[in-house]
């Protein structure tokens, strides 16, 4: 057997890194959190980095990572502010790519920043010594949406469609394929569901620990927060956490996150080429960083870690679920809602366009009657506010929505072509 230690540290030093703003604050977490890791680094083979925004903080992660014998390392360039996410390697880098998902928020929602951080996925092909070459793939899915059964969810469930292709066609190279990172999703949900059969991808959660018990069970409520935490494999939005704590307190206390202990949005999922004598096989997971940093008291960021150690066994991989008409069916029907809302939200934001290039007109009109002299500066300057809305309005309602329109079409396009070929296959 061959042993690998793999691990995706979520989110991790997501509240520090900023590419707005910087802090001493911030420097001293990124020192607690980097010594940190370089003492539970000490032996693994790949880390994966999300919401690590600035460049200047992937080189000093990546230098002290060096430390821990994690000497390759890659920053992946997404969007106008970066995807977040950086790959660091105990072994030689042989290629690296990096795929925006076409599917990404909207223009129009800034606060959230998914449209503008242009959230990825990306991936790494490592030359492992005595097992060949590896393909890590690192993603942090869009946020909003809930668990994808509803029109909401439908840029991530294309998402998590794009995501099981890309490792798909990795493995049919003939290579073992690791994906992880923050997917935002939980274990029941869709997308997990969709990810997991179209990849043909296995949880190394799930495989290495027995089913939680039910949050309505008297052997879950006799659980302590940090039993629950393992058990279910919380990453985020635990009690536990300085971050969470706070958002969980304002929450009822019969809502189904307080009463599981949090969330488990993070995952190490795998697998191996069907032709290969060697496959790969999950025999540890585990949590990691789920203390505060010593010296600050404070988490180090909003999600957990996961680490897990991988062998390379000659045994058959056992195979995922295979993708069926019952799972596709309600992605399908997900994503044509989204498309008519997507139709109907594209042609009230061009009437608003219309509107306020009427509204711009009419306000530069009445600025040049005298009797109104000393309100002119109040029509000119509401003028030009009319006039920057119907820009956004135009570049949101007509390019924005054209875009989503299009990227969704093609997305169940794909989907209506695999539910036919698995109906004529039955």
């Amino acid at each position: 057997k061959r042993r690998q230690r793999i691990e995706a540290i979520a989110d991790w030093i997501a509240h520090s890194s900023s590419p707005l703003a910087a802090s001493s604050y911030s420097s001293e977490r990124h020192a607690g959190g980097i010594e940190e890791q370089g003492e539970v680094g000490e032996g693994y083979d790949v880390v994966a980095l999300q919401e690590l925004w600035v460049r200047s903080d992937y080189e000093h992660v990546a230098e002290r990572a060096k430390e821990a014998g994690l000497v390759h390392s890659r920053f992946f360039y997404s969007g106008a502010i970066g995807s977040g996410l950086a790959i660091l390697s105990r072994h030689p880098i042989v290629s690296a790519f990096v795929s925006p998902y076409p599917l990404n928020g909207f223009p129009l929602h800034f606060i959230e920043g998914d449209f503008f951080a242009g959230k990825a996925v990306c991936g790494v092909c490592v030359d492992v010594e005595g097992v060949g070459k590896v393909d890590v793939l690192n993603t942090h899915m869009y946020a909003p949406g809930g668990e994808g059964d509803t029109i909401t969810g439908a840029h991530r469930v294309a998402q998590a469609w794009e995501l099981a292709r890309i490792a798909t066609e990795k493995a049919e190279r003939g290579r073992h394929v690791l994906v992880m990172g923050d997917f935002n999703s939980q274990p029941h949900s869709l997308i997990m569901r969709l990810i997991t059969t179209n990849g043909s991808l296995l949880d190394s959660f799930a495989e290495t620990h027995p089913p939680p018990p039910s949050i309505t069970s008297a052997a879950h409520r006799a659980l302590s927060p940090v039993e629950a935490m393992h058990a279910h494999g919380i990453t985020c939005d635990s009690p536990l956490n300085t971050y969470s704590a706070p958002k969980l307190r304002k929450k009822r206390s019969g809502d189904e996150v307080v009463l599981r202990g949090g969330k488990r949005l993070d995952y190490i999922l795998y697998r191996s080429p069907a032709d290969s004598p060697w496959q790969l096989r999950a025999e540890s997971t585990s949590l990691e960083l789920t203390e505060p940093i010593p010296s600050l008291g404070v988490s180090y960021s909003d999600h957990f870690a996961l680490s897990t150690t991988f062998s390379f066994t000659q045994q058959q991989q056992r195979l995922p679920d295979p993708l069926t008409p019952d799972l596709l069916s309600p992605a399908l029907s997900n994503l044509h809602g989204a498309y008519r809302a997507s139709l109907a939200s594209s042609r009230f934001q061009l009437r608003m366009f219309l509107g306020c290039i009427a509204a711009a007109l009419g306000l530069t009109v009445a600025s040049s009657f005298e009797p109104l002299r000393a309100l002119n500066w109040l029509f000119t300057l509401l003028g030009v506010v009319a006039g920057a809305g119907g820009a956004t309005f135009l570049y949101t309602g007509f390019l924005g929505g054209s875009w989503e329109a299009g990227q969704l079409r093609n997305v169940i396009t794909e989907m209506e072509a695999e539910l036919q070929r698995i109906r004529i296959a039955r």
